[in-house]
């Protein structure tokens, strides 16, 4: 089992906040610092927790009024909760709905990420590097990127629609990642595209995520 990271928890802890009733919609959420003393987790850590809670919107960040928990919070329940396994869906089914979205998503990220999560795209990029080659396990790393990408790209729609298929990526990864030479493929795809981010150069980070994507749909296709 991949440990979780300390964002993805904080997360799950804020979603369950509002799903059993403690923070009732349209109810004023706590401070960021009264949430990060109550979950010893970093003001930093609760600020993108709540980002992507509003993108998913499930709350509303009202600058100089405060937070809120939305009337209508979409979240509730994940309609993909049960859904722990590829099941009927095969996996270059899969890959061709993501080579749909992601370049689209990563050509967008070239333009609208800020300066930390261009920071924090490469860092994660390097990171998987740096596991592949201890031979560690990468998987949460990789998609912590495909993931910030997503984020970064500020398309709510495109986001909750990669988002609903969440338990399925982290299922085919396991499988894409077991694929002859795929995991050094991936690692320097994704330091490629997190450079072309950077660079702010959409169409190259579009095409980069297109070949990486399409690499793995070639070579399951086999």
């Amino acid at each position: 089992m991949i440990k979780k990271t300390t964002f993805t928890m904080t997360i799950d802890i804020l979603k369950q906040k509002i799903i059993s009733g403690e923070w009732p919609p349209g109810s004023r959420i706590p401070t960021l610092q009264e949430i990060s003393k109550d979950l010893s987790v970093s003001v930093s850590t609760v600020r993108e927790a709540l980002r992507t809670l509003e993108s998913q919107g499930n709350v509303s960040i009202e600058h100089g009024r405060g937070m809120y928990v939305r009337n209508d919070p979409l979240l509730l329940e994940d309609p993909t909760a049960n859904l722990k396994e590829l099941g009927d869906i095969s996996l270059v089914k899969l890959l061709e709905a993501r080579l749909l979205i992601e370049p689209e998503l990563a050509a967008l990220s070239a333009e609208h990420a800020t300066r930390s999560q261009v920071k924090q795209l490469r860092a994660l990029a390097d990171s998987m590097v740096n596991q592949m080659e201890e031979g560690g396990p990468f998987l949460e790393t990789d998609l912590s990127f495909h993931h910030l990408i997503a984020e970064s790209a500020q398309h709510p729609v495109l986001f909750r629609m990669l988002e609903s298929i969440h338990p399925l990526l982290s299922e085919g990864r396991k499988q894409t990642n077991t694929l002859p030479h795929m995991r050094t493929k991936a690692s320097n795809y994704h330091i490629l595209i997190a450079i072309a981010i950077e660079e702010r150069h959409s169409e190259q980070a579009r095409q980069l995520m297109h070949s990486h994507i399409n690499d793995m749909l070639e070579a399951l296709k086999k």
